[in-house]
């Protein structure tokens, strides 16, 4: 068993690595393959799966129209060295709240 998930892993890997603009995975109780869109895409956040890395493939080709869907760069979540220089850093607070009072009487 431990060979066959080896197996799976190493084979969602390769996957991976022909369709940048997903994710792909080899679950191990299930024994199948696994996408899904990285980003938001013609595909939508549909779920691909298939029962060996040729099927998943075609599968991910289907759902994209053909071709498997890269991530255009304004899709991608911006790194941390590529932040803007005014941006505040992750997890500071944005700025003061406003907030007005509700009374009972709407």
């Amino acid at each position: 068993m431990t060979n066959e998930v080896t197996e799976g892993k190493t084979a969602a890997r390769e996957l991976a690595a022909r369709l940048p603009g997903w994710m792909v995975w080899y679950g191990e109780h299930t024994k199948r393959f696994w996408a899904v869109p990285r980003a938001a895409t013609t595909a939508g956040a549909q779920l691909a799966e298939g029962d060996s890395v040729q099927e998943l493939e075609e599968a991910v080709r289907r759902m994209s129209g053909g071709a498997p869907q890269q991530m255009a760069p304004a899709q991608e979540a911006p790194r941390p060295e590529q932040a803007p220089v005014n941006a505040p850093p992750m997890g500071a607070h944005p700025g003061p709240v406003h907030r007005q009072p509700v009374t009972a009487n709407g």
